[in-house]
């Protein structure tokens, strides 16, 4: 086995212990990881006939699939950087990332590549019926065609751990999405570190259901990688795919965001009739689930182990509470990952002392290059360590702009984003406090809450809520539970009932869309 420095080390070495394992499954298709090192191999010299060098920056703008998981590898194998472009973004958002990170090879889904400007690249490969342009300067190839022949493996170009591998655009909450430049370094770290503390192996079956496009998404693919585990490719989120997807596949693990939960949760009389025994795990981040919904599931999955977590695209993974915790509550993120340091410092750069909030700072081997091209927010927010020597060399720290506190025993909380916390009446109030209040109402499937300018109040709070399936409330009878279950400060002086939240590519809450929505 040769040493894990890159992305394809992973898969080299996994290839070399089981060749015959299933690597992806899509549908009914099944891929070993012979079949995905042989066509990585083939696309990578395909790419390499086209001029990508080390370094280059390779765009990937289709539907999760198999061919997308091939891409990715196949571009770590040229010695360049795959940038994954959410298939839910448009044409203007996708020409914005394409812009940004100078992006002149493109692999691609027919619709996706003919709503882009074809003058942008040099080279593309198209999966479809068709070429998805005429004429033109561009060189246009049937990604089909390319897989189907074979590569020998020589075409591999030398990386170090320290070459770019990725780059992970943000959607962020204002302004338009950074990239988030990652190390091999970095991708490996994280697969080694998240493997570990939830033990996969070799037998694992995971579920894929988060986009590549987003940190947390892309990591099931590489641990699954790491310990050469099956990978099941999931695009629908609906609950009776999802939880048919479950049954079918025997699912081990499922990584998820917030708004997953309610969702598998309307599965809630099946869940409970037929156990889903083979679940040895759920995973949690990029948000808080709320107590009510945390206490459902750990009643309608009783033989699963839940890991809830806080992570950051900037360093991929914080701090996570094992199954055992579980009982510290939905506000706990546990501790720091292995390999890890989190410090908790306020405002001058000191340690908070035990109960007092302050920002959390992350220094560990999964701490990303920076920022694409954007040497003033790199400055901004991954900073020298303060425990290492100055110099050129100086090792960086990111500084997440969330507030978090230590207990006596060590376990971290999340307090919430320093920019989000609602001053009103004299209080500091986070935003989660009033979402769960709202969604222990038991008729909230999701909420929003923020705070609205008042010259009397400070700011006063506004939420935005949708209601579980088949239940029926209003305004008054929400806002008269908060008043009965809550102190004056954290009820909602206005509150709004929609069918639906927006969602950013991610698939957590748009909390900018919902706020520019009650502005407007």
């Amino acid at each position: 086995m040769r040493p894990e420095f890159t992305l394809h080390d992973l898969l080299s070495n996994s290839t070399e212990r089981d060749p015959g394992k299933a690597a992806i499954m899509e549908g009914a298709a099944s891929y070993t990881y012979a079949d995905l090192s042989a066509s990585a191999d083939a696309l990578c010299e395909a790419l390499l006939r086209e001029g990508v060098r080390r370094g280059d920056r390779v765009g990937i703008y289709m539907e999760k699939s198999w061919e997308s998981v091939v891409a990715m590898l196949a571009v770590s194998r040229a010695g360049a950087a795959f940038v994954n472009i959410n298939p839910l973004l448009k044409a203007p958002q996708a020409q914005h990332i394409i812009g940004d990170a100078g992006i002149q090879v493109m692999v691609g889904d027919l619709n996706k590549l003919s709503s882009l400007d074809p003058s942008t690249f040099r080279s593309v490969f198209y999966r479809g019926a068709a070429a998805p342009w005429q004429g033109g300067g561009c060189s246009v190839l049937a990604l089909d065609g390319v897989l189907a022949g074979s590569g020998d493996g020589g075409a591999a170009v030398a990386v170090t751990e320290l070459d770019l591998a990725a780059i992970i655009y943000t959607s962020g909450s204002t302004g338009l999405p950074k990239g988030v430049a990652v190390s091999h370094r970095n991708l490996v770290a994280g697969a080694q570190i998240v493997s570990t503390y939830v033990e996969n192996t070799s037998g694992d079956r995971i579920l894929s259901v988060l986009p590549f496009s987003f940190d947390y998404g892309l990591s099931q693919l590489t641990t699954a990688l790491r310990v050469g585990a099956t990978l099941v490719l999931q695009r629908s989120s609906l609950p009776g795919d999802l939880l048919r997807s479950l049954r079918q596949h025997r699912i081990t693990g499922l990584a998820g965001v917030p708004p997953l939960w309610p969702l598998l949760l309307q599965s809630r009389d099946s869940l409970r009739d037929e156990p889903l025994t083979e679940l040895r795990y759920i995973t949690n981040s990029g948000g808080r689930i709320p107590g009510p919904q945390l206490e459902e599931l750990r009643s309608c999955l009783p033989h699963t182990g839940i890991y809830l977590m806080y992570g950051l695209t900037e360093a991929f993974r914080s701090t996570y509470l094992p199954p055992e915790e579980i009982g510290r509550g939905p506000d706990c993120i546990g501790k720091a990952i292995p390999d890890t340091d989190i410090w908790i410092l306020d405002a001058s750069g000191h340690e908070c002392t035990s109960g007092e909030a302050g920002e959390l700072v992350h220094r560990g081997p999964t701490v990303a290059l920076g920022y694409w091209g954007n040497r003033e927010a790199t400055e901004a927010v991954f900073r020298p360590s303060p425990v290492s020597p100055l110099g050129l060399n100086a090792e960086k720290v990111v500084h997440s702009g969330d507030l978090v506190r230590r207990d006596d025993n060590g376990y971290l909380y999340f307090v919430g984003r320093r920019d989000e916390l609602i001053k009103t009446q004299g209080y500091r109030v986070s935003p989660t406090e009033v979402e769960e209040l709202l969604v222990s109402s038991g008729k909230v499937r999701e909420a929003c809450a923020f705070g609205v300018a008042d010259a009397e109040l400070g700011q006063q709070i506004v939420a935005v809520v949708s209601l579980k399936e088949g239940h029926n409330a209003t305004v008054e009878e929400l806002r008269a539970f908060c008043v009965e279950n809550a102190p004056p400060y954290l009820v909602p002086r206005a509150l709004c009932i929609h069918d639906d939240l927006p969602k950013a590519p991610s698939g957590k809450l748009d909390r900018q869309a919902i706020k520019n929505a009650y502005s407007a």
